[in-house]
């Protein structure tokens, strides 16, 4: 998709207009939309800006769906409690479909990897 205002391929970001009813895509690349910040900015309107985009040079932006809450290469104990929360999620997904084979094997790891949590191995 190209930059409503340059035309450059690389888009960073996608606002969403509701003019009189119709909603239309407006795809916005990085360097238009920092110049547009400048021209707000330089007008004083900056708030408004900020009402109708949603954005803001040094905005921090949300997460999203699949990234990682912590880092991968964080400590052993964290990484083994974050891999029993998946198992159990798992585990109660397995049982509502009633996969009842891939529930009891989910449960047996569930149980080896709390014996391995209990003794520190």
């Amino acid at each position: 998709m190209k930059c409503q205002f340059c035309n450059r391929e690389k888009v960073d970001r996608i606002f969403y207009v509701d003019w009189m009813g119709t909603v239309y895509q407006v795809p916005v690349c990085d360097s238009c939309l920092n110049k547009m910040w400048k021209r707000a900015s330089q007008s004083g309107q900056t708030e408004e800006f900020k009402k109708y985009t949603g954005w803001w040079p040094g905005k921090q932006e949300p997460r999203h769906l699949g990234d990682r809450a912590f880092p991968e290469d964080a400590v052993e104990g964290l990484r083994r409690r974050r891999k029993l929360a998946a198992l159990r999620i798992r585990l109660s997904e397995a049982a509502e479909d009633e996969n009842y084979e891939e529930a009891a094997r989910l449960r047996d790891d569930i149980e080896a990897m709390e014996e391995v949590c209990r003794h520190g191995n």
